[in-house]
């Protein structure tokens, strides 16, 4: 499943429409909260409530910075649009952008926008807080957690699915991103690369030579928005797109490289889909390899004998006393989280500049899509945290209290953060409402 940038798709990856619009605050502070400093982790209580607030330091600073890719690329988009530079601030910028793409589809252009999700969380890390964090003793971890979503850094034989997460990591298997292969395949994903198929619905780089509706950056033969003629059309073009690249659909197969689009044949190049496609060679995601598999050398979802990390829960933990230093631990990890460039595929039939400001920078939108998609879930649960919560494990004492309005002060300023975010993400995909 590919994180379309609809309400829907975010849904699809995870996520609840509640936690779309979050708690609102400003500002953004890179320091450990304050109070957090004097705790005495010695204790489980605070040692629990010192990785609150690590997990909400972290992810305000992660929001932040996600924050900054947006008005990076929505100032910088409407420069080449020739929009109003003069709003740099995420927010700002974003809405003048989205009432550009309104615009434009108010006029009856078609945006397409789809990320394959590829990002993956450190299982170590969330294991080395939670040591720090002091899960109880009498917690076992392997029989408490929920089902399927134990996980262990492994270097040995996993008896249940191996994922490898690596830059271009060789992958047998199903990849959770983009698989590269030498060899044509059946491709249940987007595919970039070289495509058989007789007709296509993408972007083709070598033009369209039959039946051709959609956006073309060389000569159009047919009519642009309705007018007859051979011309540069930077609007809709129906007939012919020679010269340049095509993006729409076409009656004839690709004779260039074919981005953005299904392929109906083999594809020869990349294939990528969230949800995970069959790979037999280079993937940039997480590979899942399936047990009785050759070596392990990633995380292991199930038993590991030879584990460099102590068993995690990446679900629900049944065991009251850690269940809060488990969910910190795995917001904290969250906000470490890798995500390569992914695939992206994109489809604009009708605005050819609007398709130009996108494609110079569609992997840099790719990656802040998917990291407003990995923040909004572990910021959404640690900002809905009460003091009681932390109480039930144990004395917090004064100096407690004080690390935890600060740590949910911070959780605040990350939810707004992130809210800016989820908002860009809607408008560059046209479905900001």
């Amino acid at each position: 499943m590919s994180s379309s940038l609809s309400r829907r798709a975010l849904q699809g990856a995870g996520l609840g429409s509640a936690l779309i619009f979050l708690a609102s605050a400003n500002g953004c502070s890179s320091s450990l909260p304050g109070g957090c400093d004097s705790l005495d982790v010695s204790g489980q209580a605070q040692a629990t409530l010192k990785a609150y607030a690590d997990a909400s330091n972290k992810l305000q600073a992660k929001a932040a910075e996600v924050e900054a890719k947006w008005a990076a690329i929505c100032t910088g988009m409407n420069k080449d649009l020739g929009l109003d530079t003069s709003k740099t601030s995420a927010k700002e910028a974003c809405a003048v952008l989205d009432a550009r793409i309104k615009s434009a589809l108010a006029k009856g252009v078609t945006l397409k926008l789809d990320v394959a999700f590829n990002c993956n969380a450190s299982v170590s890390a969330q294991a080395k807080c939670e040591g720090s964090c002091k899960v109880d003793a009498n917690c076992d971890v392997s029989a408490k957690c929920e089902p399927g979503k134990l996980v262990v850094d492994c270097n040995g034989s996993c008896d249940g699915t191996c994922e490898v997460t690596a830059p271009t990591a060789t992958c047998s298997g199903s990849c959770t991103g983009s698989c590269t292969s030498d060899v044509a395949v059946s491709c249940s994903g987007t595919c970039e690369g070289n495509c058989t198929a007789p007709s296509f619905t993408g972007t083709c780089d070598a033009g369209c030579s039959v039946e051709f509706s959609g956006s073309c950056s060389g000569s159009c033969e047919g009519t642009c928005d309705g007018a007859q003629g051979t011309t540069s059309c930077k609007g809709k073009c129906v007939g012919k797109c020679t010269g340049g690249s095509a993006t729409g659909s076409c009656g004839a197969q690709c004779t260039g490289k074919f981005s953005g689009g299904k392929c109906e044949g083999q594809c020869k190049g990349s294939c990528a889909a969230s949800g995970g496609v069959a790979c037999q060679g280079k993937c940039e995601g997480s590979c899942n390899v399936q047990p009785g598999s050759a070596k392990c050398q990633g995380s292991c979802h199930g038993k590991c004998d030879a584990a460099l990390s102590p068993p995690t829960c990446q679900g629900k933990l049944d065991c009251s006393a850690s269940a809060e230093c488990n969910a910190s631990c795995k917001a904290s990890a969250k906000a470490e989280v890798n995500c390569p460039a992914p695939q992206v595929a994109l489809v604009i039939e009708g605005d050819v500049d609007l398709l130009n400001a996108f494609n110079a920078r569609l992997k840099d939108i790719g990656t802040a899509v998917n990291l407003t998609i990995a923040l909004t879930e572990p910021i959404g649960e640690m900002a809905g945290k009460t003091v009681g919560a932390f109480s039930a494990v144990g004395d917090i004492g004064l100096s407690g209290a004080t690390c935890f309005s600060s740590s949910l002060a911070a959780s605040a300023k990350a939810s707004a953060s992130i809210n800016v975010s989820v908002s860009a993400s809607a408008s560059v995909s046209g479905k900001s409402g």
